[in-house]
């Protein structure tokens, strides 16, 4: 089996990242990447209040979201031990 690898930005200042699987023969690249909802957030930095745009799945909203290849299923058991 092959899957799609998403890797989606948390807040703050590291760069802290999860990693999302989604199966080849389900999604294409494009249907997993749909599953990060855009939504339009807002911050405030220096006491003014600027918009952006974040990603929501399964609850969580993350700041970005980047799509990395392909891997094998060997590739998923190695990332998930």
């Amino acid at each position: 089996m092959k899957y799609h690898v998403i890797s989606a930005k948390r807040f703050g200042w590291e760069d802290m990242y999860d990693h999302f699987f989604f199966t080849t023969s389900e999604f294409s690249e494009y249907e997993a990447l749909a599953q990060f909802e855009p939504v339009e957030k807002m911050t405030e930095k220096n006491g003014r209040v600027f918009p952006y745009i974040g990603y929501e799945f399964d609850g969580e909203t993350f700041y970005s979201v980047e799509y990395r290849g392909t891997a094998t299923q060997q590739e998923y058991d190695d990332f998930k031990d």
